[in-house]
Order: C-alpha cells, then structure tokens, then sequence
C-alpha cells in the first residue's frame, strides 16, 4: 500500500513540475535573412545559349529548400520545364529546360516564396532570361572564295527546311554513282562526293588527280562537289625488297640492281639499314655484300669490308648498315647478295617507309602523334602527302569549285590512324586548316564528322563549319536522335549525314528520308555510300532513292539555282 501511495503523489506533482519549469525557460529564435540570389548559369541576358535540353541553375547565399511538387509555380517562355528541384543540403536550384529552335528569347520566372531558406524565410523573386544561338553566318576561313561563301548561304538559306541530296562516288573519280541515281529517279543528287583514296598511287595511267575533269563536268553541269580523303600512309618504316625465298648456295646471288630498288635506295639516308632475313642455314654460311656494278665487295668510310660475314648455324638474319661510302654506292649501282649455304626469305631496308599502304590503324605503325614532329618518318610522309593534296584541291579553288571538304572522318571511332587519340587529331585538324589558308587555298567549307557523345575531339568553332555523322543501318527514330543531340551540343553549326547506308549489325540499310525527316532530323544533306559492282547487299538501292527524290523537302541537282 506505500508505494502504491507513492506513485500516485509523483503522478499528482509532476504537472506542477513541468509548468513550473516551462515558466521559467525563454525560447530565443534568431532571425535570419532571407536567401539572396548570388549567380545563374546561364548568366542573365546571355546570348549564345545552345539549343535543345539546357540546365538552369540559379544559386544562392545560403541552402534553401524548393517542393518539386511547386514545380507548376515556376514560369519558362521559349521551351518547356522537364524538371527542377535542390538535391540535398545545398544552395542550387537546378531547373532543366527544352528549347528545340535556335535563336529564341527564353525567360525563366521563380516566383517570390516558391523558394525558401531556413526558417522558412521566403527567397525574393529571380527572373533568368537568355537566348539560345543561331548558326554561324559567316564560314570559319575569313578569306573564304566568293563562290565558296556563296554555296555556305545557300546551305544556311535552307537550313532545317530543306535537304540537299549527294551520293559518294566509287573511288575511281567518277559520278557512275550518280549517274544510277538518275537512271533510277530521273534526277541527279545534288551533291557528288570525291575520294582522295588513291592520293599514294596519283599520277598514274588509271589514277590521276591533276586531271580534274569528272570534278569540273560535274560542277559545269550545275551540281555541287565534295571531297574526302581516305588518308593511306605506308604502313611502317621498313620497305621489304624482293627476294622470293631465293637459295645462295655455291656463290649464287640476289640482285637487287632493278629500277624499283634503286627508287627505294634512292630514299635511304645514312644510318639507315639493309637487313637480309635467312632459315636454312647449312654449316660454314657465310653471306656477302657487294656494290651492285662489281664483286670487288663494299667497304665503309673506315676502309671496313662488308663483302663477308660468317654466318651462325642458328642465324635469322645479317645486315648492313649505310654509311656514306656505301650508301653512295648502293644509290648507284644497287646490292648484290651473295654468300652459300642459306635461304634469303626477305630483305628489308630498315628507315624507308614501306611501299605498303593502308588508313586503318590495325594495318598501320604510323603515329598521328610524330607526324608533325620533324625529323620522324611520319613527319616526312605527311610533309610529301600535305604539299600534294594542297596541289589537288588547288586545281578546283584554280576553276572556281567550292569544296564540301570532309577530312579525318570518323576520327573518335579509332579505326582510323588519325584515330590514335583526341589530341594528336585535333593538332592534325588544326594544322591542315592553317597550312591550307598559309597557301592560300580558301575554296573549303569545312566538314568534322562526329562519333556522337566526342565533345572532346572537336576541333574547335574556329576550324569547322559544319558538323557530319555517319549512319549505317540505324532505324529513322535513332536518326532523329542524332540529328538533334549534335545539333543542340553544336547549336551553332549545320548538322549532314555526311554518309549513311547498310549497316553489317542490323543486317538493314539507313532509314528512309521520309521517315528521318518525319521523325525531325533536319539534315543539311544526306549522302549514301556508293554501292560498287559486286555489292550483293546495296547501301540505298533504287527503292530507297525514288522514296528520297519523291520528297519536296529534298533538293536535286535540278533545283540548285543557277550560277552566274
């Protein structure tokens, strides 16, 4: 009975206790400012905003909360809300916004009290306001040609409106291709897209590049010219001389006298090596050196022999370095092999760029990153290949051609050499842009095609006018997509499907332009590759052509206007 007692006395004097205590505490809350605007990206009244999905961020002087679900409160002018919210403790609202056209005056209104700091004090009202880019007026070379300028105004003139056809010719420098489509529409496409493949084999009886005729009737005829440059570079630096497993046995020789190894000598320079690959090799071998125009033997500078060397039973090769003396001699008169006892499989000459060439860096040891380095062997390639493609491309600037001029295609894919890595392109980009305005060659509108998601190998606003993308097999909706992320990552530039056609992956072609351009790709051309003799599976065929032609939004070589 005591501590039930007790119990209920405690449970009588605790409210007593608790009023008590409350009396005596003072509560103090400091105020605290309202949140103040410090910063918004972009910046008000900013003017160069790319289009398509944009993030708003609108930051503060302290944390502040935002409701997602006020997100109706906020006012945009110029495009649509998708979503805005403060993650977390923080100081930023983020707002994303789309605006699908260019040059558009956008406002973003954030009402008073819509956002709020600590103890709930309401944040003022913040206006945004901004304006998304429009396309380049101007081409990126200053000295363009007149006629260069005039094809880029009329590109910008159709912009998103229309679409300029183009095939891309059979590498043989023709317009066959061309000449198919009009077999099968009754119209010419607009554009017809050159190669400069065979650059390493130009002149030749079947190859020439100084004669420009298919690209000059082609552009007499009223159409517009393209080029691009399937660059092939030798494919190392080591040129293998003929030897066809010859067998020394009794002092027999290889001759290597032929006008062809003498060219390839002719390229040597001293320091440089001829290395002789052998098997088979007998007890006693020996292998011998000698000046091509005698068998008295080469001797060196030092007045050391090269005429006999001792072969090791288990020897794979021998060689013979090039000093002044011999190099001289072997320029002259070519190399006799000699010797007994061995097979020769092959005999290369180490530091003269192989007589092979390839652009796909699987096939390739030549490294974009030496090539503008002096004194490396792909600096001499380049320097020889540059001097020529300027000489080609000048002949058109010479007759009045402006060129749609696509090099290093495809970069960021990395099966090509130029592949290597983002920065070894871009110093090549950049360095064929500087050393084409340093000879004065200002016919080019120029064309980088991207991989899609490649920011990082652009070469710059400064070097490009205009961006390609390359499609094979991709449906019409995945097209669209394309066209409109690298038109809003590149607000400021024209947008090609700079190729398109069958795609191995998908076992199907590119899809229709009726159905891209339904589906809001808005290219400024479309080019399908060329489909060649034995194609058995054809990158746009007769079908896929006459859907493109039917289109009024699609321009022929018919309709290009009239030239002067």
């Amino acid at each position: 009975m005591k501590i039930k007692a007790l119990i209920q006395m405690f449970a009588l004097a605790v409210p007593f206790m608790l009023t008590a205590c409350d009396d005596e505490i003072e509560v103090n809350i400091p105020e605290v400012a309202a949140p103040a605007l410090v910063s918004t990206t972009p910046e008000n009244n900013a003017s160069r905003v790319r289009r398509g999905d944009i993030t708003i961020t609108v930051t503060y002087d302290k944390n502040v909360f935002f409701a997602t679900s006020n997100t109706d409160q906020l006012q945009f002018t110029g495009g649509t809300i998708t979503s805005a919210n403060v993650i977390g403790s923080s100081n930023t609202l983020t707002v994303n916004v789309n605006v699908p056209t260019r040059e558009t005056q956008c406002t973003l209104t954030i009402p008073a009290g819509v956002v709020t700091g600590p103890n709930d004090m309401p944040a003022p009202a913040v206006t945004v306001q901004f304006s998304t880019i429009g396309l380049d007026e101007a081409l990126v070379n200053a000295s363009a040609t007149s006629e260069a300028v005039e094809l880029y105004n009329y590109l910008l003139e159709n912009s998103e409106t229309r679409t300029l056809s183009a095939i891309m010719a059979d590498v043989d420098w023709n317009t066959d291709e061309a000449e198919q489509v009009f077999q099968w529409t009754g119209k010419y496409p607009a554009i017809n897209c050159f190669d400069y493949l065979h650059l390493n084999s130009s002149p030749a009886n079947w190859i020439d590049y100084n004669d420009i005729t298919p690209v000059k009737d082609w552009w007499d005829a009223g159409g517009i010219v393209a080029a691009m440059w399937h660059w092939n570079v030798p494919t190392s630096n080591t040129a293998t001389l003929s030897a066809d497993e010859t067998v020394i046995r009794d002092w027999n020789a290889l001759s290597l006298t032929s006008a062809e190894a003498k060219a390839l000598f002719a390229k040597a320079e001293v320091g440089d090596k001829v290395t002789v690959n052998i098997t088979y090799v007998g007890t006693d071998a020996q292998g011998s050196f000698k000046d091509g125009a005698s068998w008295t033997g080469l001797v060196d500078e030092a007045g050391t022999s090269y005429e006999y060397f001792d072969v090791e039973k288990d020897a794979t090769s021998f060689s013979l370095t090039l000093d002044a003396t011999t190099l001289a001699a072997v320029q002259a008169n070519g190399l006799i092999i000699s010797g007994h006892k061995y097979t020769i499989t092959s005999v290369v000459l180490e530091g003269v760029p192989s007589e092979t060439y390839n652009f796909y860096a699987e096939n390739n040891a030549f490294d974009p990153a030496n090539a503008l380095t002096e004194g490396t062997w792909e600096n001499d390639v380049y320097e020889a290949d540059m001097a020529e493609i300027i000489s080609y491309l000048t002949l058109l600037q010479d007759e009045g051609i402006p060129v749609l001029w696509r090099p290093y295609h495809e970069a960021a894919g990395g099966w090509f050499w130029w592949g290597k890595d983002a920065a070894s392109f871009k110093a090549l980009w950049v360095d064929m842009f500087n050393r084409f305005q340093a000879a004065g060659l200002n016919n080019l509108i120029w064309v980088w095609t991207s991989e899609t998601g490649d920011d990082d190998w652009y070469p710059g606003d400064a070097y490009v006018d205009i961006i390609g993308r390359d499609l094979y097999g991709n449906a019409a909706a995945d097209c669209a997509s394309q066209y409109n992320t690298l038109a809003a990552t590149y607000g400021n530039k024209m947008v090609a499907l700079s190729e398109c056609g069958y795609g191995e992956s998908t076992s199907s072609t590119v899809g229709l332009i009726s159905e891209q351009w339904a589906a809001g790709a808005r290219w400024a051309w479309f080019m399908p590759w060329y489909n060649g003799d034995d194609a058995s599976t054809f990158h746009a065929d007769e079908a896929w052509w006459k859907d493109a032609m039917e289109q009024e939004f699609v321009i022929s070589r018919d309709e290009l206007p009239a030239r002067q």
